[in-house]
């Protein structure tokens, strides 16, 4: 799929500001909406896997960089979910029969 308007220096930038905002959101507990990253992530690898390799080294490490974003972010949305659960247990009456 090509992709004529999309320009990959500013579309890392903009995913990378994307990532480090959920990110902070994701740590400090509170949801996060990622409904258009992996559409535009997407988008921007096929662009990036489309250009001759010479011209596409220079984005390696700003893409390295994102996917070490995505990696956190990851991590932080486990475990603010893990604390949900955790948090969630036994903090509503007991509704098992008997009980």
């Amino acid at each position: 799929m090509k992709h004529p308007s999309l320009n990959p220096a500013v579309e890392l930038k903009q995913l990378g500001d994307r990532i480090d905002d959920a990110l902070g959101l994701a740590t400090d507990g509170m949801a996060v909406n990622l409904s258009d990253l992996e559409e535009r992530a997407s988008a921007l690898c096929e662009y990036l896997l489309a250009l001759p390799a010479l011209e596409a080294r220079p984005y390696a490490a700003k893409l390295e960089r994102l996917i070490t974003g995505l990696n956190a972010l990851e991590e932080a949305i486990a475990s603010s979910f893990g604390n949900l659960v955790a948090n969630a247990v036994g903090a509503g009456p007991d509704l098992r029969p008997g009980k």
